[in-house]
């Protein structure tokens, strides 16, 4: 009897042992992988297992090493096993992952082979393969093929035309905590051409990269090949897709789609195996889609309307309600006489409306547009790539720095002009005009780069302010400014001083502390003078607290200084 029973004993712990073991980096037939078990990469880069989210089960892939886990795909996102115990099974035409019962909740596409065998690549890459080919040319099937939310070195996104056209987008999580499919996506439309990366919030376009350069996108100046990176476009004429290369194999990159809206570059810090961020778009206004409307750029959150266009609702423009765009102050009429004004450093409008021609050179690309009566613009890229547009100009964004130009037609050949700097427009305007006149230039120049947003300060308003946008009382303010503490202090005198100032969902701001010694019907007539004066060259007053032993007015921010700081180094507000 006790023979017997310590053979039982044995039997199941070889069967606990059985379920619990570590299988290597492979799976075959006959040996499913269970819930508790792990695939690991053979360098111990990534793990394939299970993994829960409350009372759900997901099968999915990880970086093994990573705390938190990081998970990079997921097999059945949207098709969560309940109560666990799931088992990954592999027969001779699919991937099944099976729930308790038995039932498939996802399949991998179907293959035929006598020999499969799935192995987990130090990629992050699960692949299968038929075990009796040395040298398969191709994987029977392949994760890397069914992207979710994350792109890694050596993934691809894209699409092709044929026989049926198939895309490859990454699509975000639903939370930071579930992983079923949420309601941001990456991806490239055929109908653009060169290709360009689209972020879409289900079906609305939040932000494009602009076009592929032959460099990098033309939205994207920054984002530049380096010694730890590089980007990757493969265009065909039915196909097009993206990629990344990392160049450093100490260090892990991912770029993600996250729950936010935001598209995330991610890298490894060898030291601690913590997560960096390299950068994220979208970054600013500037990168919303069509921010500005048609034929209208965006240059450090300021809308302008393209040369020998206006405002098409001065009103709404005057608001900051720029989707009106801009239109013709005159008839453009089709002839030889027309010239193209430059815009250098832009993301060139979207190509959706555009047509390319490759094989051009620049002064072929102008004849062409010139020779086309709907031809509104022209620009080359990746050096012979020739893009002409027809109709409105939509979403052009000017840059500080970057590669590509756009030529606008005009009625008339105007000459070349760079895009803005402060350096630039100071140095024409001290070199054409007297003093006087640049420093007006210079301060208007100054002041269009400030943001104009709605806000008025709770208590004591002004004759004649607007009502509140932003409700704020004394205790907003304090929070604003860290208590008044000095490391916000920007300016002071025995009568005042002036503390930058942050608030959320608005920027930046300036608050001005009188003290008591101020009298309160000075005080009042300040506010009362600068409540009842606009013009886009003043700066704003936001709103004021008056009483309660405080007594402070709130400004616009001017991160420059004041005209005086422009031209001759002093600051005060």
């Amino acid at each position: 009897m006790p023979k017997a029973l310590l053979l039982l004993a044995v039997l199941l712990l070889a069967a606990r042992l059985g379920r619990t073991q570590q299988p290597n980096d492979s799976l075959t037939t006959g040996q499913p992988l269970l819930d508790g078990q792990t695939l690991i990469s053979a360098q111990g880069t990534f793990t394939l297992g299970f993994f829960p989210n409350g009372d759900n089960t997901y099968l999915g892939i990880w970086f093994n090493n990573m705390k938190p886990r990081t998970v990079i795909w997921v097999a059945n996102r949207d098709a969560p096993i309940k109560g666990g115990n799931g088992s990954l099974t592999l027969s001779t035409n699919s991937l099944d992952l099976l729930d308790r019962r038995g039932n498939s909740v996802w399949s991998s596409s179907s293959f035929s082979t006598n020999s499969p065998q799935a192995f987990l690549l130090d990629s992050g890459n699960l692949v299968i393969n038929d075990s009796m080919l040395s040298e398969a040319p191709n994987p029977l099937w392949q994760s890397f093929a069914e992207p979710c939310d994350t792109l890694l070195s050596g993934m691809t996104i894209g699409y092709d035309k044929s026989p049926t056209i198939q895309y490859m987008q990454l699509k975000s999580w639903k939370s930071v905590s579930d992983p079923s499919t949420g309601s941001y996506s990456i991806t490239l439309d055929p109908r653009r051409r060169p290709p360009e990366l689209l972020l879409f919030n289900d079906t609305t376009l939040l932000y494009r990269t602009g076009p592929w350069n032959g460099q990098g996108f033309s939205g994207q100046p920054y984002l530049k090949t380096t010694n730890k990176l590089a980007f990757n476009m493969s265009v065909h004429d039915d196909s097009a897709y993206y990629s990344f290369t990392s160049l450093d194999s100490s260090v892990q990159w991912r770029f993600v789609m996250s729950s936010d809206g935001l598209a995330h570059r991610w890298y490894s810090n060898p030291s601690n195996d913590a997560w960096v961020e390299y950068w994220h778009w979208p970054q600013n206004q500037c990168d919303s889609y069509a921010l500005c409307g048609p034929n209208a750029a965006c240059y450090n959150d300021v809308c302008r309307c393209l040369q020998e266009f206006v405002p098409k609702s001065p009103n709404d423009w005057n608001q900051r309600n720029f989707t009106g765009g801009c239109v013709r102050n005159a008839l453009l009429s089709c002839s030889s006489a027309n010239g193209f004004d430059r815009l250098q450093h832009v993301k060139v409008p979207d190509t959706l409306n555009a047509i390319m021609v490759g094989g051009k050179s620049l002064d072929d690309c102008k004849e062409l547009c010139l020779k086309n009566c709907s031809c509104s613009a022209y620009a080359l890229l990746g050096g012979s790539n020739c893009i002409v547009w027809s109709g409105d100009l939509v979403d052009v964004v000017l840059f500080v720095d970057g590669i590509n130009d756009l030529y606008t037609r005009v009625s008339h050949n105007n000459p070349s002009h760079p895009g803005p700097s402060v350096a630039t427009i100071v140095s024409v305007s001290i070199v054409g005009v007297l003093l006087a006149i640049s420093a007006i230039l210079g301060f208007c120049y100054h002041r269009s780069r400030q943001k104009h947003l709605p806000l008025a300060l709770e208590q004591d308003h002004a004759p004649g302010s607007k009502p509140a946008a932003k409700n704020l009382d004394l205790d907003g303010i304090r929070v604003a400014t860290n208590n008044f503490a000095n490391q916000n202090c920007i300016f002071s005198t025995r009568s005042r001083t002036i503390f930058k100032g942050t608030l959320p969902n608005f920027g930046d701001l300036a608050v001005k502390r009188l003290n008591t010694e101020v009298g309160h019907e000075e005080l009042k007539n300040e506010v009362k003078m600068l409540a009842r004066l606009e013009h886009p060259n003043i700066i704003r007053m936001l709103g004021s607290c008056i009483g309660n032993n405080e007594n402070v007015i709130c400004y616009e921010y001017m991160p420059g200084g004041s005209l005086d700081a422009v031209f001759f180094g002093m600051y005060f507000l």
